[in-house]
């Protein structure tokens, strides 16, 4: 099962491994450049709510409150006690969280002006329930804003092509439920009784030396073994060659 599941059934080493890799993201440049950017399309009045679904570590949500008017109320929801843990420490007074399943939210009707989910469908078992509910939290005019990756091109090179997609697909599909969840969200979209407005696609390489990725190796290399995702020298021998080659 994709451990973003259930962090909290997890091993303290998995959990681990996802907050570095969650608070990592939170310190790059690009990464909060895309918060930024989906920020900059959407109108949230000076009394609105925002509701960051899936919030982790608060990352998403801090990122949020230090770009919206500071009169802004913020929600952040996740699955995991043992996540929010990590994020309530850093709420200003405006932001909250909500220990809750994203498909039952404690939330009434029509309360938010803005729901944002982040790197989230991408790990449900039942995308178009989760949008239905995001959608229920919308005022009259709100939107909801969508952010994922297109795992299924994901893929860290190594010498052998071949050996290394198989690699590729064993580590994304250990911790990823949908790794096409993207190419597949115009039709969630409508099963989930909403309307696309708007979509953007972005492109995250790198050559000759690792930082966005680099994390996340450093993420699996912890994974690898308490997953059992790889036997233990194929996964020892690939973390070497990952960071060899940074």
């Amino acid at each position: 099962m994709d451990p973003y599941q259930s962090p909290d059934n997890q091993s303290d080493m998995v959990v681990e491994a996802m907050v570095g890799r969650l608070e990592d993201r939170g310190e790059d440049e690009r990464f909060n450049g895309f918060i930024d950017r989906y920020l900059s399309k959407v109108d949230v009045s000076e009394k609105g709510l925002v509701v960051d679904v899936g919030c982790g570590t608060g990352v998403v949500t801090r990122r949020l409150a230090s770009r919206l008017p500071g009169s802004v109320r913020i929600t952040g929801v996740d699955i995991s006690e043992r996540l929010l843990e990590v994020a309530r420490p850093t709420a200003d007074k405006r932001t909250e969280y909500v220990l809750a399943d994203a498909d039952s939210m404690p939330l009434p009707d029509g309360c938010a002006e803005l729901v944002v989910m982040h790197t989230l469908i991408s790990h449900v078992p039942d995308p178009a329930a989760i949008l239905r509910e995001g959608g229920r939290l919308l005022a009259p005019g709100g939107q909801l804003v969508v952010f994922d990756a297109d795992y299924a091109s994901t893929t860290y090179a190594i010498g052998d092509f071949e050996k290394g997609c198989r690699i590729d697909r064993k580590l994304l599909g250990a911790v990823v439920h949908n790794l096409d969840v993207c190419r597949r969200m115009p039709r969630i979209i409508k099963q989930a009784g909403l309307e696309l407005s708007g979509h953007e696609g972005h492109v995250i390489s790198e050559a000759g030396e690792g930082d966005f990725w680099l994390s996340s190796v450093r993420g699996f290399e912890k994974l690898i073994p308490a997953l059992g995702i790889l036997p233990e020298a194929e996964g020892c021998a690939w973390v070497e060659e990952m960071i060899g080659s940074h």
